[in-house]
């Protein structure tokens, strides 16, 4: 089984331009992270499908670069592509189907490595760590509520 991915929504501009993703507004998503608000580019809005269901949204932020003061890991020069946000459908999550390691692998793949995570919450560290990535804990985050954690790929 292969996912399809679709770019939804990008500006790969160079200019700080705000991008309002454009997707079908669906309730098994989360409505705040995808049909309001908008990002400053550069920013890929993407959806990945399983024959013609779509089964996972990522927002992307390709050749990014910001992540000062996590001391464990150095930024590449010409930065790295970000996972921004992910998240597979809700009534799809912790299926045998494995959407989002697939939905990862193909943003890898089209993006090129290395790739990068901000953790969002514990649910979000404990995908991020079945893919086998590190995290990097920034060093003035002693409770860890500070700082969201830094994963990456390689």
């Amino acid at each position: 089984m292969t996912l399809s991915f679709e770019v939804v929504t990008e500006s790969l501009s160079p200019r700080r331009e705000h991008v309002i993703p454009v997707f079908v507004k669906d309730t098994r998503f989360n409505s705040s992270w995808w049909c309001s608000g908008s990002a400053k580019s550069p920013v890929s809005y993407c959806r990945f499908l399983d024959g013609d269901e779509e089964v996972v949204r990522a927002k992307v932020l390709p050749d990014s670069g910001e992540y000062r003061g996590y001391t464990s890991w150095a930024c590449p020069v010409g930065g790295v592509t970000e996972i921004d946000l992910i998240e597979v459908r809700i009534d799809l999550r912790r299926s045998d189907r494995r959407y989002g390691r697939q939905a990862v692998e193909e943003i890898a793949h089209h993006y090129g490595q290395p790739v990068v995570a901000m953790s969002l919450d514990e649910t979000s560290d404990g995908f991020w760590r079945s893919l086998g990535w590190t995290a990097h804990v920034h060093p003035d985050d002693e409770d860890y509520r500070k700082y969201r954690t830094l994963f990456t790929s390689v």
